[in-house]
């Protein structure tokens, strides 16, 4: 595939890459390392100024619109990794991807994660697994664990944070308030110091134990350690600075708990997925 862009403005070309399309920082680099750029016509293989005017040419290894990463499989369940970009369900989503691959079961997802949210998802492949997953998640019996790279340092190595959250669908945004309010869910988000990756940024594992809209990336945001990359909770300038466009969290762990029923024999498991988040941003 190739993408045609005109220069706006004089920057690196690497940054105008990055600017009109969806590419993250390492993957841009790669690209041009390896050649895979044109500018007016010349092939080049290192970062440079371009100018206003310029076009560039990139060429991208088109991707398999049908791929999908599973992490774990049997009869009943399917618990694949969703990248950053892309919608659970809907047209184009995951669920119409796993489905145009699957000849012998109809995947069913059984919980959400946000657009841009990397990580687990859990699909159902029968309607007896569908309904014990649903019901399992809806009264906390399947434990989620996440991997989020913050701007700051918390002041304790570990907190169980409570408050309260409210949802403005009409703006696609939450408000948290410590005390109780008209209209505001009670929320619960356990977190957990990794480590400091350098004096700006920090590594948190965190499991929430309620599961409202945003709720993590509100809920850190709201004691000032933001996610990396968040445009709607997050830090703009230190957004751009790592050059990250979307919230660095990750779904890393997902662990069963069934005392009966045809998933018994999940009691315990957990599907874990490796990701290194350090990865997604300019060090």
């Amino acid at each position: 595939m190739l993408k045609e862009i005109e220069v706006k403005t004089k920057q690196l070309l690497s940054d105008a890459i990055g600017d009109n399309t969806d590419l993250g920082y390492y993957r841009v680099h790669k690209i041009i390392k390896n050649r895979n750029v044109k500018i007016n016509g010349v092939r080049v293989g290192s970062d440079m100024n371009v100018n206003v005017g310029d076009i560039v040419y990139v060429y991208l290894a088109d991707r398999e619109k049908n791929s999908v990463e599973v992490v774990y499989r049997d009869d009943n369940i399917l618990v694949v990794s969703k990248s950053s970009g892309i919608e659970v369900t809907g047209e184009d989503s995951l669920t119409e991807r796993i489905n145009n691959v699957l000849t012998d079961a109809v995947a069913v997802p059984v919980h959400r994660l946000d657009r841009n949210t990397m990580g687990l998802v859990v699909f159902a492949l029968n309607k007896t697994a569908e309904n014990e997953l649903l019901e399992s998640f809806k009264i906390r019996e399947i434990d989620k664990t996440y991997h989020c790279v913050v701007v700051g340092s918390p002041k304790q190595q570990s907190a169980k944070l409570k408050a309260y959250l409210f949802k403005d669908a009409k703006k696609s945004l939450v408000y948290i308030s410590e005390t109780q309010k008209q209209g505001y869910l009670p929320i619960e988000t356990h977190y957990q110091l990794v480590k400091k990756l350098n004096p700006e940024l920090s590594l948190l594992e965190v499991k929430p134990i309620t599961g409202r809209t945003h709720q993590i990336r509100a809920h850190l945001a709201s004691i000032r350690i933001p996610i990396l990359g968040d445009g709607k909770y997050g830090v703009n300038k230190i957004n751009r600075k790592y050059r990250v466009k979307t919230q660095l969290l990750c779904c890393t762990k997902i662990t069963f708990h069934f005392k009966q029923g045809t998933l018994k024999y999940l009691d315990g498991k957990s599907v874990v997925l490796g990701v290194d988040l350090t990865q997604y941003y300019k060090k």
